[in-house]
C-alpha cells in the first residue's frame, strides 16, 4: 500500500483526501478485492497524522463498500463491480419505493408516468453534455477560454486552477470526459491524473486585436499592466518584450483590493488588463480604469485556443457527443 501525500492548506478536508486517495487505488486496480491495507495506526504513524482522522477515512471507505472492517483481523479491500442480476435488483426496489410515495401522494398512474417522463428527458439533455474540465494556472485564461468554448453547443464547462488539481488530482478524471489544459501544463497532469486518455493538450495565443495595439504603443511610452494573477502578468510581460521597441515597461500590479490603483494608474501612459478584467477587480479599480481610458491606452488582452488545436478539440467533442446520443439512443424502450 503506498503512502499517500496529503494538503493541509486545501479546504478539502484530510481524511477525504485519504479516502480518496485510497478509493482511487482500489478502483484502478492497485489494491485488489482482498488485499489487506494498513491498520489505522499504522497508516497514521506513517502518514504522521490522527489515528482518528485515518479512522474517519477508513469509516467513509466502508460506508460505500470499498473495505471491510474486521475485529482483530484488519482491513482488506471488498469492492467490486454490481453484477447485472445484483442491480436489476436494486433498482427494482428503488422504483417500488419510489411509486409507494407517489401514490401516497395521491398521483394516479397517468400523472405518475407524464412526471417520468419529464424527469427522464431533462436528465437525458443533461447528462448527453459532453463534460469539459478547463484547467490552467491563470483565472483570467480560464474564463477566456470558457468564453470560446461555448458555441461548441451541448457541453458543460468546469474550470480548474492547476495547481488546486495538482494537490488534489483524485476525481477530476472521474467528473469529466475531457480534460483540457495547455501544451506547457499536460505532462504535470499526465503525471496527476490516472485517466491520460481524457488530456487534450492545447495551444494558448494571444488574440491578433490584442497583439496589434500592443505592438502599436508609442515609443518612450510607460506601460503598466494591471491584472488578478502573476501568470498572466508574467505573460504579457513577455508579449510587450516581444512586440513593443523603446517603452518603458513598469511591473505588473494585481486586483487584489489592497493595491492603490489610482496611484499607479498616475504616472502611466498606457496599461495592459485582461479582457473581462470587471469580473477580477474591486469596483473602483474598475472605475478608476474607465477614467484612465478617457486620454490614455487601456488595452484588453484575451488568449484563445490556437486554430489547428481548436479543430482537433471540436473533434474530440464531436466524438464523445455522438457516442454519448447513441448511448442514449440505445438505451431507449420501443
Amino acid at each position: 500500500m503506498d503512502q499517500y501525500a496529503v494538503n493541509t492548506s486545501s479546504n478539502i478536508p484530510i481524511y477525504q483526501q485519504i479516502a480518496d486517495a485510497i478509493y482511487a487505488d482500489i478502483k484502478s486496480g492497485r489494491l485488489a478485492p482482498g488485499t489487506k491495507i494498513m491498520t489505522v495506526r499504522e497508516l497514521a504513524d506513517s502518514m504522521q497524522i490522527a489515528c482518528g482522522t485515518v479512522k474517519r477515512a477508513y469509516d467513509e471507505l466502508k460506508k460505500i463498500g470499498a473495505i471491510e472492517m474486521t475485529q482483530g483481523r484488519g482491513s482488506y479491500v471488498c469492492y467490486r463491480r454490481e453484477d447485472s442480476d445484483s442491480r436489476k435488483e436494486r433498482a427494482m426496489a428503488a422504483i417500488d419505493k419510489m411509486l409507494n410515495q407517489l401514490d401516497e401522494l395521491g398521483f394516479s398512474p397517468a400523472e405518475v408516468n407524464i412526471f417520468i417522463e419529464l424527469k427522464l428527458r431533462e436528465r437525458a439533455q443533461r447528462e448527453s453534455a459532453v463534460r469539459v474540465a478547463l484547467i490552467e494556472c491563470s483565472p483570467e485564461i480560464l474564463m477566456q477560454l470558457t468564453e470560446h468554448l461555448r458555441h461548441l453547443g451541448k457541453i458543460n464547462i468546469s474550470r480548474h486552477i492547476l495547481e488546486d488539481v495538482l494537490n488534489y488530482p483524485y476525481k477530476i478524471g472521474e467528473e469529466a470526459d475531457l480534460i483540457v489544459t495547455s501544451a506547457v501544463h499536460a505532462p504535470a497532469l499526465q503525471n496527476a491524473i490516472p485517466e491520460k486518455d481524457k488530456i487534450t493538450k492545447v495551444v494558448l495565443e494571444i488574440v491578433p486585436r490584442s497583439v496589434l495595439k500592443i505592438a502599436l504603443l508609442k515609443p518612450g511610452s510607460r506601460v503598466g499592466i494591471l491584472t488578478g494573477s502573476h501568470r498572466f502578468g508574467e505573460l504579457l510581460q513577455e508579449v510587450c518584450k516581444k512586440y513593443t521597441e523603446n517603452i518603458t515597461l513598469l511591473p505588473p500590479q494585481f486586483f487584489d483590493g489592497q493595491s492603490d490603483c489610482g496611484r499607479y494608474l498616475s504616472d502611466k501612459d498606457a496599461v495592459l488588463v485582461p479582457e473581462g478584467y470587471e469580473k477580477f477587480c474591486p469596483e473602483q479599480d474598475a472605475r478608476l480604469l474607465k477614467e484612465f481610458d478617457d486620454g490614455h491606452d487601456v488595452i484588453l488582452c484575451e488568449y484563445q485556443i490556437d486554430q489547428g488545436s481548436m479543430m482537433y478539440l471540436e473533434e474530440r467533442i464531436m466524438e464523445l457527443q455522438k457516442k454519448k446520443s447513441y448511448r442514449g439512443s440505445a438505451g431507449k424502450i420501443e
